[in-house]
């Protein structure tokens, strides 16, 4: 989702309730959600586990750090969970940020499907809540502007799952055939194969068969056509980043080799705005190959909260040296 060019206007709780789905890209069940503004436009939203119940509020994820780093001025605190839990929960929170003078400008509560904001102290809502709208205007336009949200964190995880054996199977072999016929070759002729298949499968809108996705899986195994492609994520259109291409090659890739595919389907994410779709590929690079250097980085500038459009040096200069701007 271009989240960064979408301007959309929210006109109220009803408007912002019915559009965090599709910020987070599922619908938040037991969360802490923290909308962050800059002059009352929104900046960027995140969300953390609330804990089990509203006497471990010592173990609720502060996120003030997050909404600092992105220069908020303001913001909106949510959470879902037992009226009880949710309300402490919101308390605590909006009393952390008002401190670090993040101002909450409103507090609200959505337990059961109905909200309630903590703040407001006119008599017009029933005491129980007002139902949380399906759809609004606002959500209407996140969707247009590519939002889309799944049942739960689940579903996103889902995303990334292993393929069917038989079609890994088929890659696998694939890519035995491949590496037997690279051998062969010199390597400006291997650069230039392997820049070939980046730039073809980066600019179509079909998915490769098992012989593409081997050449893409192996191509991004060297670092120097792995930052190629990360570059051309920085510098192209968000509708042409291709995250689900780089999923694709990654959901088909024998263990030992997922962790390339996985780190660009992250980065790609990442600079799509769709911080739980990067958080479950990173996690994926890292499950595959644990010390995966840019996969790393990239997780640890996601949970700090770093801007995607901080990421502009990814892939640039030095393989040694990359770094996320800060």
């Amino acid at each position: 989702m271009n989240m960064t060019q979408a301007r959309i206007r929210l006109n109220g709780p009803t408007d912002l309730l019915s559009t965090i789905p599709l910020l987070l890209g599922f619908h938040p069940q037991h969360s802490l959600v923290v909308v962050g503004l800059i002059g009352g436009e929104l900046q960027c939203t995140f969300r953390a586990d609330l804990p089990g119940s509203a006497d471990h509020l010592e173990h609720l994820p502060d996120l003030t750090a997050q909404l600092s780093l992105n220069e908020c001025d303001g913001c909106v605190v949510i959470a879902y969970g037992e009226a009880d839990l949710a309300q402490a929960a919101v308390e605590r929170a909006a009393a952390r940020l008002d401190a670090a003078g993040i101002e909450p400008l409103d507090q609200l509560r959505v337990s059961d499907g109905r909200w309630a904001s903590l703040t407001c102290e006119k008599p017009c809502c029933p005491p129980e809540g007002s139902p949380v709208p399906e759809t609004t205007a606002a959500s209407c336009e996140v969707a247009v502007a590519g939002g889309y949200a799944a049942a739960d964190r689940s579903a996103i995880a889902a995303q990334l799952a292993p393929a069917a054996p038989g079609p890994r199977a088929t890659v696998a072999q694939a890519v035995t055939e491949t590496l037997n016929a690279e051998a062969e070759l010199d390597w400006p002729t291997q650069r230039s194969v392997d820049l070939h298949a980046i730039d073809h499968w980066m600019s179509a809108s079909a998915l490769p068969g098992p012989d593409d996705i081997a050449a893409v899986g192996l191509a991004l195994g060297d670092l120097d056509i792995r930052d190629y492609a990360l570059r051309r994520i920085n510098t192209g259109t968000f509708e042409g980043n291709r995250v689900d291409l780089w999923i694709w090659v990654a959901r088909h890739m024998e263990d030992d080799l997922v962790a390339p595919a996985a780190t660009v389907a992250g980065f790609a994410a990442y600079r799509l705005g769709n911080g739980v779709l990067a958080l479950e590929a990173l996690e994926l690079a890292l499950r595959s190959s644990p010390h995966y250097r840019l996969a790393q980085m990239l997780m640890a500038a996601l949970q700090a909260g770093i801007p995607p459009g901080a990421l502009s040096r990814i892939g640039c200069g030095d393989r040694e040296a990359a770094e996320v701007n800060e």
